[in-house]
């Protein structure tokens, strides 16, 4: 039975904000179509392009594809007072550089401004609808927008009540073994943009981090005029002694580097605890355990004012 205050999927659209199309569109064509079936159907008077422009901007930032065969473009709207959904039904899917499976549901979403945890919400919701076996291809072959729309309103599912860290995390992150040599966490900093890495057990369990400052301090404890005596002015003296010691990385293990004291939380924490957390902490990183305390996701700073302020 539906809860009085409860916030279901359905409501975001109807049958007529839906659309089957045979043909393979362009990108551009089916963002033009989607957002005109919005404004036709809720939007008189407001003109598409802009919005159009909003959600292509958005796209070029970061491409949307939610899981196989599934896109979500989306844009934050000013002006409207509710979010709206479409969605296009492409059977014989659109070709996608960032998954191998063409996309064949492409739900758009437009969200007010005013309303940034909204698009996160409504995307769990999808997420949770699209987990079910088969649930792609089973809409993919539906031949008309009421039988999907029935197939929807079957599963009747709830917004979530607050954003948490499954909304904002990144599975699968990157990790390193406590006995890994120092050397492999070196690399991956030279390599990218990466200042901390977490670091697991044999079971997968998290049991700290490693990160660029506490890395230069395993090598260099005391200070780099003490460490490298010499005239004040040979620095290619000092710095070729410093280099010896970073090559000499293999010989140290990454347990000799970590930091225990990192930022952790569940996957259904709270994001305003997770931002407490990391402002308490001064941390870079929250790392999201399962029960048994092995590393799940991973929600950089970064990330976490991207899904906010602008996802």
């Amino acid at each position: 039975m539906a809860e009085a205050n409860a916030i279901y999927l359905s409501a975001f659209f109807s049958e007529a904000d839906i659309v089957i199309e045979q043909t393979v569109p362009s990108f551009y064509n089916m963002i033009h179509a989607l957002v005109g079936l919005v404004v036709a159907n809720h939007l008189p008077g407001v003109k598409a392009e802009p919005i159009v422009d909003a959600v292509l901007r958005r796209e070029r930032v970061s491409p949307t594809v939610v899981g196989e065969g599934v896109s979500l473009p989306h844009a934050r709207i000013e002006g409207i007072e509710r979010p709206y959904l479409a969605l296009g039904v492409y059977p014989a899917g659109i070709p996608s550089a960032e998954t191998e499976k063409p996309v064949r549901l492409v739900f758009l979403l437009l969200v007010p401004e005013h309303q940034p945890a909204r698009y996160l919400q409504i995307l769990r919701a999808l997420a949770n609808l699209l987990r079910e076996p088969g649930a792609v291809d089973r809409i993919a072959a539906m031949g008309d927008a009421e039988e999907i729309m029935r197939f929807l309103r079957r599963s009747e599912l709830k917004l979530p009540e607050y954003i948490c860290a499954g909304d904002l995390m990144t599975a699968s992150p990157e990790s390193l073994s406590a006995n890994a040599p120092l050397a492999g966490a070196l690399e991956s900093f030279m390599a990218g943009d990466k200042v901390e890495l977490p670091i697991v057990d044999d079971d997968g369990r998290l049991v700290g981090a490693v990160d660029t400052h506490a890395m230069l301090g395993c090598f260099i404890p005391k200070g780099l005029r003490k460490l490298f005596p010499g005239a004040k002015g040979d620095l290619d003296s000092n710095m070729a002694a410093l280099a010896q010691r970073l090559r000499d990385a293999h010989r140290t293990r990454v347990r000799d580097a970590m930091n225990t004291d990192v930022c952790t939380c569940q996957v259904d924490t709270p994001a305003r605890e997770i931002a407490a957390e990391l402002a308490e902490r001064n941390a870079v990183k929250c790392y999201v355990l399962d029960k048994g305390g092995r590393l799940i996701g991973v929600i950089p700073l970064a990330q976490f004012f991207s899904r906010i302020l602008r996802d």
